[in-house]
């Protein structure tokens, strides 16, 4: 009977260890993967030049994929009306883009500016959509016409993973939409002294939310649903007061629907969560990722097992700048000890706290071929 087990733990699916892991489980092993990367993405020249073929190899070919993919959902605000048009016009200056955002609303038109960076995919606001109560009506404005989504790209995802990994969709919540508007210190300034704004955006933006995450759980089933924005109203940003007010009740619907649809509902939060932990409990997601080490975060993995392992399944603790700059062998031992802390009796998942954003330099990924060796070397169950 034991040889029979051992047979069958070890041949497990991707998709099936990943399960596994996420209800809380002993797999075979505990899943490794990378942040929400597409390893099956054509790349051009120039992400071929900064190394990502070799990476996407590694992801590819020796990790439990979580593959990122969207809906057609076309619409702004999660609503497909034609009283509001959103335009962006880009201006090359040296190494850096700048970015206009305008958007038209039936009182009025809007505008965000934003700057990037060649070769670095992200980008920073410097000057949100909201500077002024008149423009917080401006958004009000916008007519909430329900969004018809098709859920067919995550469906033809599974279907051609074939059990390599879990596929993945972002729901963007109503604080994160509400600071999407903003600069990050407009945000923090109106979300901790003009509470009847924010709760005026923050019902705005609910409903949306939750028909649109309805309407997409009820189309598929064991899709991974990462709920991003919670991190806005934790510290330094804001007092940890005001994440009950502005996240759980919000946050904790949007998990619920995305649970009652056989579906996997995750909690994206970087930083500082340990003083957040009681909601973070009360919102009760399947997956809490992706777990910053001390000193970018300020609770330890044992002590998250201790508190949140027995209703949620941890995903991290591998810094991301710690692949990048630090020694292999440093990696492994941080693995190992990642595992010991939050292995045990399932409900881990080894994951890095962010996906690559630049180049693939030659330390980054003899670090990220250590992570996912270490991963298999240390994370067996059988």
């Amino acid at each position: 009977m034991e040889v029979e087990r051992r047979i069958r733990l070890t041949e497990m699916s991707s998709l099936e260890r990943f399960m596994r892991a996420l209800h809380l489980e002993e797999p075979d092993t505990v899943p490794v993967t990378f942040s929400y990367v597409d390893p099956f993405a054509e790349l051009n020249e120039r992400k071929k030049q900064l190394g990502y073929g070799r990476f996407h190899d590694l992801v590819r070919n020796d990790t439990d994929i979580i593959l990122p993919k969207g809906p057609k959902a076309p619409g702004i605000f999660y609503s497909s009306t034609d009283q509001a048009k959103s335009e962006t016009k880009t201006q090359e200056r040296g190494r850096h883009y700048y970015h206009c955002d305008t958007l038209s609303t039936p009182l009025g038109t809007l505008q965000a500016r934003r700057k990037s960076e060649k070769d670095i995919s992200t980008s920073w606001t410097y000057e949100g959509y909201i500077k002024s109560e008149e423009d917080v009506e401006k958004i009000l404005s916008i007519p909430y016409d329900p969004l018809e989504v098709d859920a067919s790209p995550l469906k033809d995802a599974q279907s051609m993973l074939k059990g390599r990994g879990i596929v993945a969709t972002g729901i963007v919540d109503p604080v994160c939409s509400c600071a999407g508007l903003f600069t990050l210190r407009d945000f923090a300034l109106t979300a901790s002294q003009q509470g009847r704004v924010m709760r005026k955006l923050l019902r705005f933006f609910a409903t949306r939310t939750e028909e649109y995450t309805r309407q997409l759980s009820e189309q598929t089933t064991e899709v991974f649903y990462r709920i991003v924005g919670p991190e806005y109203v934790t510290p330094p940003i804001l007092p940890p007061k005001l994440f009950h007010e502005y996240v759980v009740p919000y946050d904790r619907r949007i998990v619920r629907i995305i649970k009652d649809t056989d579906n996997i509902a995750a909690i994206h939060c970087h930083g500082r969560i340990g003083a957040v932990l009681d909601g973070m409990r009360m919102i009760d997601p399947q997956a809490l990722e992706p777990i910053e080490p001390p000193p970018q975060g300020n609770v330890t993995l044992a002590e998250l097992k201790e508190r949140m392992g027995d209703k949620t399944c941890l995903m991290g603790y591998i810094q991301y700048n710690d692949l990048e700059f630090d020694r292999p062998e440093n990696i492994r031992a941080k693995v190992c000890s990642a595992i010991s802390q939050a292995g045990a009796g399932g409900g881990y998942v080894l994951f890095p706290t962010a996906e690559p954003i630049a180049r693939i330099s030659g330390r980054l990924l003899a670090n990220q071929r250590m992570f996912v060796s270490a991963g298999r070397e240390f994370g067996r169950y059988v």
